[in-house]
């Protein structure tokens, strides 16, 4: 318990031990991933489900129709971005003083007690109940991607961040990759409610990582204080044993410094009088100037030897001390437009790969021999029921056109099925629920059967930007460290998303080519916007983190709002005008790209510098 309470007084008075020198960081960095996998798996659900959740809100007394679906639906994404857009600006500076370890497991926290509310909208069928859930997921989703993102920039100060950044970025989308083959496999097989309970067996994953993280820096807080007091007990004279935890620290010399100068690695410094004190929250930049400045002073005296108590240094706090440059207001902006072009795409890539790839509408001039029965299955005609065309031929359709549905079902006094009696007088496909199995074996079996391909093929298909982003970011977060040139990493991605978004508007090819480019446009631009963040501010890195999330969150609340009003006016169809707007996305990113990289080579060229340089 006394342990414990160190630790705790030591996090609230910020982040100063370089706990980036230890070992023990890699340990993190692999429960951080954990941790964030849960939250990108659960996140993305509805997504994956596009259709499946459809089907099964179908019969939900008139909540979801075809008219409304895809406002409803897109409607689940902008209510988990409205309490983010105010939210970081407070968790951000919450994260600066109660340290991100405890802010993490209270917004992970949030995430799993979301889900299960969520979980259990869907399972009974109540539209409220899931929105209520969506919102929960809010209050801890982009708080938590905040409380990440400071992990990683503690454990990893210097030449190692983009790596971080990249790792953990990799190994999150894994989740998204994860889910995007899981939850259609569970919902066609099970159910569709399971699918989404399985989200929140992950949200408690991520609950379990974060607390094996405060562990972990329980003992590297602790190694830190018990090793800058032998430090100055055997510069009094006495001996003191090695600490048996010494190998924790990389490059570690005997007698517990590991630098020749004054500021001790536990976040201390070295009066005058000889004593130690702990400093208060300090960013990246201000540690490194500080110790830049104490290479210049002269060896301090250590006659007293006495070891006061820690105690945080008396300097306003890191809001007052921040400085934020038109650079990171520059780069604030383009995040929300280039985000709005990848992650509510994302949003709707299955439906939309469904009506321009997979599940086409089948030709006006197709209808069924007898329009008003069954298509296949135990209750349609012994002789079949194919569809023929105007002059009475068969109709040739591909496995990636919809099976026609009948134009009418009147179906009363059914045993072993969801329902009694099946009485629609104009049968849509927002009518058939294929997880009931009137639906599914027994009245249009080719259509559900149809449809589970597609929605199977489509969730492995929409997984290629996310495998190719999980690949590709470590390493061009190793690249970056080394070469530099983020700005004009920044300014090249959203133009390959562009072209992506071209590819997609104005062709009918495949979509595995130009879901490649979403990819590498993907990887390249979140390995780069992130560890940009703290080379445009001037102090307060978490409080940067928050504010460039909740302007994030601004563009992703109302821009799967703008689509859904978009496909309404297009006749519930994504294309080609919704990939018009995303393509306009697109081309306001290269805009402020290009700005970031005249105001970058105006103020020095840190942006595109290497680390070394910077």
């Amino acid at each position: 318990f006394s342990l414990f309470s160190f630790c705790l007084s030591t996090m609230m008075n910020g982040d100063g031990e370089k706990l980036s020198s230890l070992r023990l960081r890699w340990a993190v960095l692999s429960m951080n991933c954990a941790a964030i996998i849960g939250v990108y798996y659960s996140f993305d659900i509805p997504s994956a489900l596009h259709e499946q959740l459809k089907d099964y809100l179908a019969t939900t007394n008139g909540n979801v129709d075809d008219k409304n679906y895809a406002m409803k639906f897109n409607l689940l994404y902008s209510v988990y971005s409205v309490p983010n857009i105010i939210l970081p600006f407070f968790s951000g500076t919450v994260i600066d003083s109660l340290g991100a370890h405890y802010s993490a497991l209270i917004f992970v926290s949030l995430l799993f007690i979301g889900q299960s509310i969520f979980a259990s909208g869907v399972q009974t069928k109540n539209y409220n109940i899931m929105l209520l859930g969506r919102l929960f997921y809010g209050f801890g989703g982009s708080s938590a991607f905040v409380a990440n993102n400071t992990l990683n920039s503690i454990w990893f100060q210097g030449k190692e961040l983009a790596l971080a950044f990249g790792i953990n970025l990799a190994v999150g989308r894994m989740g998204t990759v994860a889910n995007n083959w899981i939850s259609p496999t569970i919902a066609n097989s099970i159910s569709t409610p399971l699918a989404f309970w399985f989200g929140a067996c992950m949200n408690f994953v991520s609950v379990t990582a974060v607390c094996v993280i405060i562990y972990f820096t329980i003992i590297g807080k602790r190694w830190f204080h018990d090793n800058n007091i032998n430090s100055v007990n055997n510069i009094d004279g006495q001996n003191n044993e090695r600490s048996l935890t010494s190998p924790l620290l990389e490059d570690w010399q005997e007698g517990g410094n590991t630098s020749s100068d004054d500021t001790l690695d536990g976040g201390c410094v070295r009066t005058e009088e000889g004593n130690i004190r702990e400093m208060g929250p300090k960013s990246l930049l201000q540690v490194q100037g500080e110790n830049k400045n104490a290479d210049n002073q002269n060896e301090q005296q250590h006659s007293a030897g006495n070891i006061e108590d820690y105690e945080e240094v008396e300097t306003p706090s890191n809001i007052n001390q921040s400085k934020f440059s038109i650079m990171f207001w520059i780069l604030c902006i383009q995040c929300a437009v280039v985000y709005a072009c990848i992650i509510p795409f994302n949003n709707i890539l299955s439906g939309l790969l469904l009506e321009r790839n997979y599940f086409k509408s089948p030709p006006s001039t197709c209808m069924l021999t007898i329009p008003d029965q069954c298509t296949s299955g135990s209750l349609a005609p012994s002789a079949g029921n194919p569809s023929i065309d105007e002059s009475g031929n068969t109709c040739p359709l591909s496995t990636n056109v919809q099976p026609i549905l009948p134009t009418s079902i009147h179906v009363k006094a059914v045993d072993g099925f969801d329902h009694k009696s099946y009485e629609f007088e104009n049968l849509t496909s927002n009518d058939v629920d294929c997880s009931d199995e009137f639906w599914s074996k027994a009245c249009t079996k080719d259509y559900c059967a149809a449809q589970q391909r597609a929605t199977e093929t489509g969730g492995r298909v929409m997984s290629i930007p996310y495998i190719l982003s999980a690949i590709l970011s470590p390493f061009i977060g190793y690249a970056i460290d080394r070469i530099g040139y983020r700005a004009n990493c920044l300014c090249l991605a959203p133009a390959l998303l562009m072209i992506v978004h071209l590819v997609f508007a104005l062709t009918d090819s495949s979509p595995v080519i130009p879901l490649v480019g979403q990819g590498l446009a993907y990887a390249l631009y979140a390995a780069v916007v992130w560890p940009s963040v703290p080379l445009t501010v001037s102090g307060g890195s978490g409080t940067a983190f928050g504010i460039i999330t909740a302007i994030q969150n601004f563009s992703l609340a109302g821009t799967p709002l703008l689509v859904a009003a978009i496909n309404a006016a297009n006749h519930d169809s994504y294309l080609p005008n919704v990939e018009f707007f995303f393509i306009g996305c697109a081309a306001l990113g290269i805009i402020f790209g290009i700005l970031l990289n005249v105001f970058d080579r105006r103020s020095g060229g840190a942006l595109n510098k290497t680390n070394s340089n910077t």
